[in-house]
């Protein structure tokens, strides 16, 4: 199962058994959004939600003042929007395309028909849910007591998904300052700390993984 993402994403679909996922996934459309591009907005109806299958996504909300409050970053692997969609309420955040990304869009339609084709996968598909929302409340509960360099770790890993070594992370350093809750100054020592121990290499706009066990081993302490 991948890390969640605090507050907006989850592993849902990659949880799923490989057989359901990927019939699942066959059943969507497939969508592309420029960098920048909205993808939903607070208080739109739900009615779908949206597998990342490259590139990232911002979730947050869009204050008065135009400026967007970052809750998360959502990267390859993961989905956002299932809550609102299962539960039919309207959308509490704001999705942005963080880079360039390709989408899977999956709705009513797409849902139905893979429960239809198998009674045994709507439990799944609710037991999946709840397992991977509990791992969320855990990913926030344990974040509380980790050190900058800890929680920036545990991030890039996160945005990672399922690349590891060689992952580009498309993210700003005030993207990954917003998203770990700290000043860009913080955010800047804890990123030049993991690059002297040869685990990233930061670029404009983005970070390169090298060395994803010793991000692992720096959150573990």
């Amino acid at each position: 199962m991948t890390t969640a993402s605090p507050i907006a994403g989850t592993g849902f679909v990659m949880a799923l058994p490989e057989t359901v996922r990927a019939d699942l996934l066959a059943r969507g459309k497939r969508r592309y959004f420029d960098r920048g591009q909205i993808i939903q907005q607070r208080g739109d109806p739900a009615r779908e939600f949206w597998y990342v299958e490259s590139g990232s996504v911002q979730i947050g909300r869009y204050g008065m003042d135009g400026r967007l409050t970052l809750f998360a970053l959502i990267g390859a692997g993961e989905t956002f929007g299932e809550l609102a969609f299962l539960g039919e309420f309207p959308r509490t955040v704001d999705a942005i395309a963080g880079s360039d990304c390709q989408l899977i869009r999956i709705g009513d339609k797409e849902l139905q028909s893979l429960m239809d084709s198998d009674p045994a996968v709507t439990r799944l598909l609710l037991k999946t849910m709840a397992l991977t929302v509990q791992q969320a409340f855990n990913l926030i509960e344990s974040s509380r007591n980790l050190s900058v360099p800890q929680r920036l770790a545990q991030a890039l890993l996160q945005l990672c998904g399922d690349q590891q070594d060689g992952a580009r992370i498309m993210a700003t350093q005030q993207d990954l300052a917003d998203l770990v809750g700290v000043s860009r100054v913080s955010l800047g020592k804890a990123l030049a700390g993991l690059e002297a121990a040869g685990m990233i290499e930061p670029g404009y706009g983005f970070v390169t993984v090298r060395d994803s066990n010793g991000l692992r081993a720096v959150i573990g302490g």
